[in-house]
């Protein structure tokens, strides 16, 4: 009776320690995927809210400033150079002179070519009167006005040459460069000072063939000069090529600029931004976060405490940022920081 007993409480005991460890250990499985759950982990993330907003799209190219007027000096008749007028660095007025060539002989020459003009001329003067009142031959008088014509043009030959040895300015500018000094021996033809004019500067570019629709003159652009402190300047297309090249399948266009403060120097760089079309209500992105996916250009906004990937309809892309038409709406959180590795519905956190 007492073993059974015994046996009983032993039992007894054994059953109640077997639930109890059960017991314990359910709910240390559900403490664990509690904790599990509290500390699935989590990207950070920085989000701008989003609102649509005007928006142009530009066709963005670069370019590079020109002189609008630029010309090197030479002379036609060739020799040495006798004077500078007109120093490197100094302004000269359309029709002054710069340089003067040696022409000494000239003048001597031209003094007297113009002498014997004055000689047939006064010949000619005498034979016409008695050829009139029929005192000498007709023979006479035609032979004094063919030698009067010959002086003459004899005269204004050596004068036209003379005066070229006196190089004048084609428009008013400035003396950028002098390629020989006084003294020097030049040929015909060979550069002897280049004159620059910078109250206006061209900036020349090239259009991608795709806009060839496009762009046409008096199309709105905006200069941009990064070497200026981003200096902007708002003026038109004033010139569009008519052809293509087949080195980089653009075609050429130009802008004219005032200049007036000769600021924009030639062969500065230049980023020009042509108007294409004004949008009245889409997003504007930063274009970093907008990456290219088997399902088209995506991005990430935050909801309720995750990522959501977003299909999204390119309008246009600028240098940093791009315009969206669909895929995303008003109120939601763009997430700007932190979007690089991200997959769909990943829990973040949203820093302040």
């Amino acid at each position: 009776m007492k073993k059974q007993i015994v046996f009983r409480l032993i039992l007894t005991l054994t059953l109640v320690s077997i639930f109890l460890l059960t017991g314990c250990g359910n709910s240390s499985d559900e403490d664990k995927k509690d904790n599990q759950e509290s500390s699935e982990p989590t990207v950070y993330v920085k989000t701008k809210e989003l609102h649509p907003q005007s928006f142009t799209d530009n066709i963005f190219v670069l370019g590079v400033a020109k002189a609008l007027h630029e010309a090197n000096l030479s002379s036609d008749e060739g020799g040495k150079i006798k004077t500078f007028v007109k120093d490197k660095g100094s302004f000269v007025k359309k029709g002054e002179v710069v340089l003067i060539i040696d022409n000494e002989v000239l003048k001597a020459n031209l003094d007297a070519a113009y002498a014997q003009y004055e000689k047939a001329e006064s010949t000619y003067v005498r034979q016409e009167k008695v050829y009139k009142e029929k005192v000498t031959s007709e023979l006479t008088y035609l032979n004094s006005k063919f030698e009067r014509d010959a002086a003459k043009a004899n005269y204004e030959l050596i004068k036209a040459r003379y005066e070229r040895t006196f190089i004048k300015a084609p428009f008013s500018g400035t003396v950028d460069m002098k390629y020989a000094e006084i003294g020097e021996t030049v040929l015909p033809g060979a550069p002897i000072v280049s004159m620059v004019s910078l109250n206006k500067i061209k900036i020349e570019a090239g259009v991608p063939e795709n806009y060839v629709n496009d762009v046409k003159p008096e199309t709105k652009v905006n200069v941009v000069f990064k070497d200026l402190n981003d200096a902007k300047y708002t003026s038109e297309i004033s010139y569009v090529g008519q052809t293509i090249s087949t080195d980089n399948r653009t075609f050429p266009v130009e802008v004219i600029l005032e200049n007036s403060n000769k600021m924009i120097k030639p062969e500065l760089s230049a980023k020009l931004y042509i108007e294409r079309k004004d949008y009245d209500s889409v997003f504007v992105v930063p274009a970093e976060t907008v990456t290219e996916t088997d399902l088209g250009p995506a991005l990430f906004v935050e909801k309720d405490g995750k990522a959501q990937m977003r299909i999204v309809d390119i309008i246009s892309r600028s240098e940093n940022e791009i315009a969206i038409k669909s895929g995303v709406k008003e109120g939601e959180n763009l997430i700007t920081v932190g979007f690089q590795n991200l997959i769909n519905d990943e829990k973040v956190t949203v820093l302040e």
